[in-house]
């Protein structure tokens, strides 16, 4: 999803200040699309296929949040481009911190979290 040739772009993209320029776009503008994306392809596998989450990721909340749609790696890119390898620390730091917030005791138990949650509230509405 990084450098995205989009034009014209819809929805967040479209909103960000850039978002409507013609031509690449990475970065923060396609967390939410990239995110959505990869969201769908976790459900279309069964999270049976390791998916890399990639677009938009600069913080360790960005990349928790590829983590629980589906991903089992993340890639840094822009953030790393612009911020040098001291972004990789503090990403992992705060990638720790929303773990530890939602009691996972490591990030293989956090992949595909939000997919759980989805399957949770179906069962509980089948039996309700």
């Amino acid at each position: 999803m990084s450098a995205s040739l989009c034009a014209p772009c819809a929805g967040e993209v479209a909103e960000h200040p850039v978002g409507a320029e013609i031509g690449g776009l990475s970065g923060p503008p396609l967390l939410s699309l990239s995110t959505q994306v990869l969201s769908d392809m976790y459900k279309l596998t069964g999270g049976k296929v390791p998916i890399i989450g990639c677009g938009g990721v600069s913080t360790g909340e960005d990349a928790y949040k590829k983590i629980r749609a589906g991903a089992s790696l993340v890639e840094l890119y822009t953030a790393f481009a612009y911020e040098g390898p001291v972004v990789i620390p503090r990403i992992k730091q705060q990638l720790a911190e929303c773990l530890a917030r939602d009691g996972f005791s490591n990030v293989l138990e956090a992949i595909g979290a939000d997919h759980q949650l989805s399957r949770s509230n179906d069962r509980k509405r089948k039996h309700s």
